[in-house]
């Protein structure tokens, strides 16, 4: 069946065969292949690619690279704080718990009702009291036997000190009291292992792998966020070449028709030429107003719905007298949507026009409901269009490889048209298997108070000639 509408309609290779689609298929049929989906580049009117945004993807690039650095940046920042301050957090505790064990520990010494062993507390578990000349007098069970936790002697003025004696092993928070200021006096130690978390750098191991699950994490948001800003962005670069060169061969066929009638006055008929420059202003004028269409219906310009039958809308538009082929038109069951009647009659119009296009010798249209949606199919018995082009089809200005040899018509446009109007009521439009030709089926909520399907006969509607 159809193909894209475009300046000149086209299509690709399209499938033969000798069935003809005419009866109206099960509504519950799926869709058929879909093709590979949107191509990376349009197809202009020469056959050339319209130039990538490639500018644009590089800003993204560039855009998520500086991001993410500067989130790296800001990670190992905030990860090397909350190192150092956990760390400090723990060791202040450490040393504030060592203190408050040492002062109470200090005031038994000089008391002399220092117990033996010291028990342990507030997790302050190595203690010991050491005498002028370096001897253990007393200690914790886990503190016992062992030499002087550290050679520190605080002094008079500065009774109480910290300290942190480290080993091969393991490093203890120390602190030191000075139970008196005598030059015999005593010494009490209180202190604890430093924890393994910040011995084995288990803490500097679990905040880097943080800080880069955050960097990778706002890399990747930052590249979707970046996408969705220049996506419209590139919608529009996109559309602006592709317009631009659609536009292109009709305006330079214009001016050489004007010129060559400015030029050759006695040999080119004034009324050819003036005739000839309206039929391309009037290509020219149907690109413009489906461009305005689109760019309505991507805006999400709100228009009033209204309860439509859709049965007889289709009858009406599908059953206009044509001088090509005929259209015949089966409703099964009372169909109604809701939705905006303008859009839906271009819809029906398009897709008819279209396969009225590549028809060898008549359309068939079909109207029912299944499964809570309105489905209308619209079939050709022209050639049919390969499962790998049945989405570029629905791409602007878009033709296929045997288009250049079609009748030209359209505004390359409607399909894509189409597309938009039925996402914009809640539906699909897609191209399903067909033995021959192509079948454009279109799916609709179905308004509530629909009948149930009933038998109905095959309207066949023929062309009028003059």
């Amino acid at each position: 069946m159809a193909v894209p509408e475009s300046i000149d309609a086209g299509m690709g290779q399209r499938s033969t065969g000798k069935t003809r689609p005419w009866m109206c298929r099960q509504a519950e049929t799926g869709p058929g292949p879909q093709g590979r989906g949107r191509s990376d580049r349009l197809i202009g009117r020469a056959g050339r690619a319209v130039p990538s945004t490639l500018p644009l993807r590089s800003m993204r690039v560039r855009y998520t690279a500086a991001v993410t650095l500067l989130v790296l940046v800001v990670a190992a920042v905030v990860g090397v704080s909350l190192e150092l301050a956990i760390r400090y957090k723990v060791r202040d505790e450490v040393f504030l718990n060592a203190e408050q064990v040492a002062d109470r520990w200090s005031a038994q010494a000089r008391a002399g009702e220092l117990p033996h062993p010291i028990p342990p507390s507030a997790g302050i578990d190595l203690i010991q009291l050491v005498d002028a000349r370096g001897k253990v007098v007393g200690s914790s069970p886990q503190a016992a036997g062992r030499p002087p936790l550290s050679g520190l002697r605080p002094t008079p003025t500065h009774p109480l000190q910290r300290r942190t004696e480290c080993s091969r092993k393991r490093c203890v928070l120390l602190m030191a009291d000075r139970i008196s200021p005598s030059a015999d006096a005593s010494v009490v130690y209180a202190g604890a292992a430093e924890p393994s978390y910040l011995m084995a750098h288990d803490l500097e191991y679990v905040i880097a792998v943080a800080a880069l699950m955050m960097t990778v994490v706002g890399g990747r948001l930052t590249w979707r966020m970046t996408s969705r800003a220049l996506h419209q962005v590139e919608e529009q670069y996109q559309l602006a070449s592709t317009t631009a060169h659609e536009l292109r061969n009709p305006i330079a066929g214009l001016r050489l028709q004007l010129e060559e009638a400015l030029r050759y006055p006695d040999r080119v008929n004034p009324r050819d030429a003036i005739r000839g420059a309206l039929s391309t202003g009037d290509r020219l004028e149907a690109i413009v107003e489906d461009l305005l269409l689109q760019a309505r219906l991507h805006d999400g310009e709100l228009t009033p719905y209204e309860p439509i039958d859709l049965g007889a809308l289709v009858e009406q538009e599908a059953g206009m007298p044509s001088h090509d082929v005929p259209v015949q038109v089966r409703v099964v069951g009372d169909v109604w949507v809701s939705g905006s009647r303008i859009q839906l009659i271009r819809l029906v119009s398009n897709l008819v026009a279209n396969a009225r296009r590549h028809a060898e010798t008549h359309v068939a249209v079909c109207v029912t409901w299944a499964h809570g949606q309105a489905v209308l199919v619209v079939a050709d018995d022209g050639a049919g269009i390969e499962p790998s082009d049945r989405e570029r089809v629905f791409e602007r200005f878009v033709r296929l490889e045997d288009g250049r040899r079609r009748e030209a018509g359209g505004s390359g446009l409607g399909l894509a048209i189409s597309r938009d109007i039925a996402h914009a009521h809640q539906g699909t439009l897609r191209i399903e298997d067909s033995p021959r030709g192509a079948r454009f089926v279109l799916r609709l909520p179905l308004l509530e108070g629909s009948s149930e399907c009933v038998a109905a006969p095959l309207h066949p509607v023929t062309a009028e000639h003059e």
